[in-house]
């Protein structure tokens, strides 16, 4: 839960001063279900009319509660809301949407375009996660029970029994989950390209592709105050989580190099400060990014280690699945505290590191006769 009640969060801080040509930009938060990420960060535009949101949050009672709220506080209300941007389509974001649009039925949801495409295809519900990350999950080294009874993994029927568990609550990753699978869906009105851009108030928000975090990661760049919203893409402190899974294999999707590509890009932006939607402001863009880049250069050799037994001699011919694998790289905390839902998260990161080092020829995937994958680093 929120590490503070709603009734006690602080007023709206002010990132740029109002002018006489448009509002001011406020920086909002509202609560998450994890004690680890406890808030997500909305930024509010506030023009003579109404208000534009970058982001919102989930749509549960408290986070609806809190922006109203912060809203009250600006002397504006929910149904001023005249349009949401949001960065992507996980629920800690976009999981408001159908909330801003039953107090603001005119105002505008505002996605890049590809990531609209793959908000419409998702479908989140228990059975249709359970088949294929129950499939997924086995091939790359989750085991699944043994005899003629229920075949799911032992990790899977977990899932089920730790979704109406409180403590589960302060896992982001199992949270993110149950959260996507609430949310009401909502028809975007408005979608963006790359470079397109987005005038409203006196601003004039450009939008920048960034894939790696999501495939249609959004963040928005506004030249004249030399502003970047950058959403999950660059955070302060943490890294997002940048994963393969079944989807992305099937088609050949490279998330990681995708990932680095956006750093590049972003990191190129003449930025003065930038607005991420987590923990705090970034005064160094281009700094941030670079220590990004080296963390996850750091990482794939973390990765290249634990291919082989934790020590061992390395050898050619060790091979590992992306769960061992996972299992031996160096977390936040320890590998045995994980829950089953960050265990799964770590393992998509493993394999995006691994099929990034796939593609420039580091290591092959080799399928056995179980039919799992396993890595093996090449010569």
């Amino acid at each position: 839960m929120p590490d503070r009640p709603v009734e006690d969060l602080p007023p709206p801080q002010e990132i740029v001063a109002p002018t006489s040509t448009r509002g001011g930009l406020y920086r909002l938060r509202t609560p998450m279900t994890s004690a680890a990420l406890p808030w997500i960060m909305p930024y509010a535009f506030l023009g003579p009319d109404g208000v534009s949101l970058f982001d919102a949050g989930y749509g549960t009672p408290e986070a609806t509660a809190a922006l109203t709220q912060q809203l009250v506080a600006l002397d504006r209300k929910p149904s001023d809301i005249q349009r949401l941007i949001i960065s992507h389509a996980h629920p800690d974001h976009i999981g408001m949407a159908g909330w801003v649009k039953e107090q603001a039925p005119e105002s505008d949801l505002v996605m890049y375009r590809e990531e609209a495409k793959h908000y419409s295809r998702m479908h989140h519900g228990h059975d249709r996660w359970e088949r294929l990350m129950s499939t997924w999950g086995v091939q790359h080294g989750f085991a699944a029970d043994a005899g003629t009874g229920d075949q799911r993994p032992d990790w899977a029927k977990e899932m089920e029994r730790r979704e109406q568990e409180a403590a589960s609550k302060s896992d982001a990753a199992g949270e993110t989950e149950r959260q996507s699978w609430r949310m009401d869906r909502v028809t975007p009105d408005v979608l963006l390209e790359d470079g397109e851009e987005l005038a409203f108030d006196g601003w004039n928000l450009r939008a920048v592709w960034t894939p790696g975090h999501t495939e249609g990661h959004l963040c928005m760049y506004e030249p004249s105050e030399r502003l970047t919203l950058t959403g999950d893409h660059v955070l302060s402190r943490i890294t997002p989580n940048v994963s393969l899974d079944a989807d992305d294999d099937s088609v050949g999707r490279n998330p990681l190099a995708e990932f680095l590509d956006s750093l590049r890009k972003t990191a190129a932006l003449d930025t003065a400060l930038a607005l991420p939607a987590h923990e705090e402001l970034i005064p160094d863009l281009p700094a941030r990014c670079q220590a990004i880049i080296e963390h996850h250069e750091e990482r794939q050799e973390e990765v290249l280690a634990g291919i082989s037994p934790a020590g061992g001699t390395p050898r050619l011919d060790d091979t590992a699945t992306a769960l061992e694998i996972a299992s031996r790289v160096q977390w936040n905390r320890p590998w045995e505290t994980f829950s089953i839902f960050k265990q799964r998260s770590a393992m998509g990161e493993t394999l995006s590191h691994l099929r990034y080092m796939e593609e420039d020829g580091r290591v092959r995937r080799l399928r056995g006769e179980d039919n799992v994958t396993r890595w093996q680093r090449c010569a």
